[in-house]
């Protein structure tokens, strides 16, 4: 009949008009998603961009100048004490220049390590440690009298003789003058809000 047909027809439209709501809000959460995934991705890429700013450029430039400065400065006399007397003054001025540089790049790290939020100490003194470790070592000169395969330089340890403990006691305190003042300089900018922590 002419009602059943409409009660059928209604109930078609009805089926449909409930479909299509359906589908319109499965769309409208499928764009919101990809809304909040470009936002998030937005915010990423601006957090990002913000580490690695202009702004962090000149605090890395501050930063070298601090760790030139007070690590050359501080280091000055005991490399004078170990040099000038051994190979003179010329020799004294050209380490002097290069621990100046080496403290430079050891602040520029430091920065990068010790960041915003970081309160350990131990994190500190390992940065620290292993500049002063990495120098010290790698300014020691074997002896020509020492002989190879194994290494053998006489006493009292065999492989150490007084002459490279000596280097070793006078190239550690050089180094450890040298990126201590370095470190303990950059704490100070970071108090004084002269030199800003690397963000996390």
């Amino acid at each position: 009949s002419l009602f059943a047909l409409l009660l059928v027809c209604a109930a078609s439209f009805n089926n449909f008009a409930e479909a299509f709501a359906t589908q319109k809000s499965h769309l409208q959460h499928q764009r919101i998603g990809r809304i909040s995934s470009l936002s998030a991705a937005e915010e990423k890429n601006t957090e990002k961009e913000d580490k690695f700013s202009f702004q962090q450029r000149i605090e890395s430039v501050k930063t070298a100048a601090v760790g030139a400065l007070s690590g050359g400065i501080a280091a000055t006399p005991f490399i004078a004490f170990h040099d000038i007397p051994l190979y003179g003054a010329a020799t004294w001025e050209f380490d002097t220049d290069m621990g100046s540089l080496q403290s430079a790049l050891f602040a520029i790290v430091y920065r990068y390590c010790v960041r915003e939020e970081d309160d350990n100490d131990m994190l500190n003194m390992g940065v620290v440690g292993a500049f002063v470790v990495v120098r010290t070592l790698s300014r020691v000169r074997v002896p020509q009298y020492c002989t190879a395969a194994p290494l053998t330089c006489g006493s009292p340890l065999g492989y150490f003789d007084w002459d490279m403990i000596q280097q070793l006691a006078l190239n550690g305190l050089e180094s450890a003058s040298l990126f201590g003042a370095a470190a303990l300089a950059m704490e100070f900018a970071y108090k004084k809000e002269f030199i800003s922590k690397f963000p996390n």
